[in-house]
């Protein structure tokens, strides 16, 4: 049972692209499917979740795409393309104030000076509201997509999100938060003493440094895992995860999920009480029970007959609530009170309509609950989460690791 006074922690996914985690949702007479490629369509959603006092915002990816399926393959995937979403990001954050905006991006394909460059930019640009949904796929569709013949085997696919994050976290740390001077008159742009290069040179990538970027204003982009299966996925998470994006289906299993990770985190040398568990729940609310089942009623009835319920892969299994405003926030109250999540991140079944009725009815019900702040009290996306800046020597969530990086140095 929980017995301190932490607010829970909400934040929303969009699928790639932005019509419903619903298979059938761009049918949905609701949805509008010429607007998936519209910025007018990603301002409103995020622009929606700010009001509502949404943590953050996290943009689903794919650049494999969906085309290889069944259903892409006779046209009737909506998944087969979407905007790129650091380059969303970026228009985003000019149009909103205080939600966090999280982008998903890939160690299999990127390089990590490149995407190191790009995130601390946009925690630049964004005023420190930036977040990196940690992406390790194995598909051979995106693989081929990047100039390989095949996707690496799992193994390797994290031996290299591994160095990947050894690299970008030392990049992020190689100038010091007070390296720049700006002393015009004294001619002095930055101080040479407070910048070290990294020349790391390892198994997958020879990377020099410094970053052209200084210091981002959160110390480095809040970063979120999902709590895959593997072991690989668990220690990868388990060692630089911010936030971990877990998928049960019932109260029980979540609350064990949750203190699995919490266990799994203290193992490596890290406070879990610095690690948020946000559970993903597939959300179909309204007025009324009546009114959210009408609509679930109207998505299934629109699916192709061999498709299925299908939801973005932040999550194996995410949660599934269905009904009025409260009897999700009965739910959600449950789950929080006994130790299951330290918040929820939503998937809309279809948008933009369940991500207004996330923000207009179910998060209202939590403000009066005393469950969710009233207002945003920080600034940046740490400050929403409750997370501390990290300082220059929180590079790695192990002392190992330091250690195994010091001889680069």
């Amino acid at each position: 049972m929980r017995t301190d006074r932490t607010p829970m922690r909400l934040g929303a996914l969009l699928p790639a692209p932005a019509l419903g985690h619903h298979a059938a949702a761009w049918r949905h007479p609701d949805v509008r499917p010429e607007r998936a490629f519209s910025f007018d369509h990603y301002r409103t959603l995020a622009q929606t979740a700010e009001r509502g006092g949404l943590d953050f915002l996290l943009l689903g990816d794919s650049p494999g795409g969906q085309a290889v399926g069944d259903a892409a393959r006779h046209g009737r995937d909506s998944a087969v393309a979407h905007l790129e979403p650091l380059t969303l990001m970026s228009a985003l954050a000019v149009h909103t104030r205080h939600i966090g905006l999280a982008a998903t991006a890939t160690t299999t394909c990127a390089e990590p000076f490149a995407l190191a460059r790009t995130l601390a930019s946009l925690d630049f640009l964004s005023g420190g509201r930036c977040g990196w949904h940690v992406a390790v796929p194995v598909s051979d569709a995106e693989a081929r997509n990047f100039g390989m013949d095949r996707a690496p085997g799992e193994g390797m696919a994290y031996h290299r999100a591994q160095e990947f994050l050894e690299v970008t976290g030392r990049l992020w740390d190689c100038w010091e938060d007070d390296a720049f001077l700006y002393d015009q008159a004294g001619g002095r742009y930055v101080d040479p003493a407070k910048v070290h290069v990294p020349d790391h040179q390892g198994d997958h990538f020879r990377v020099r440094g410094p970053l052209t970027v200084p210091r981002p204003p959160q110390g480095r982009p809040v970063l979120l895992h999902p709590a895959a299966a593997c072991a690989d996925a668990r220690e990868l998470a388990a060692q630089w995860a911010d936030v971990v994006l877990t998928g049960q289906r019932t109260v029980v299993r979540a609350r064990a999920e949750r203190h699995a990770w919490r266990a799994l985190v203290a193992d490596r040398d890290r406070d879990p009480d610095r690690v948020r568990i946000l559970a993903t729940v597939f959300l179909v609310t309204g007025r009324t029970r009546a009114e959210a089942e009408d609509t679930y009623a109207a998505l299934q009835d629109l699916l192709d007959p061999a498709a299925r319920l299908a939801v973005s892969g932040t999550a194996p299994s995410p949660a599934f609530l269905l009904g009025s405003a409260t009897d999700v926030a009965d739910e959600l109250e449950e789950w929080f009170n006994q130790g299951a999540a330290d918040g929820f991140v939503f998937l809309p079944g279809h948008l933009p309509a369940g991500l207004a009725a996330l923000a207009d009815l179910v998060v209202p019900e939590l403000r009066r609950r005393g469950l969710v702040r009233s207002r945003y009290d920080g600034y940046t996306l740490r400050d929403h989460l409750g997370l501390a800046r990290p300082g220059t020597a929180a590079v790695s969530g192990s002392g190992a690791l330091l250690k195994r990086l010091s001889k680069h140095l």
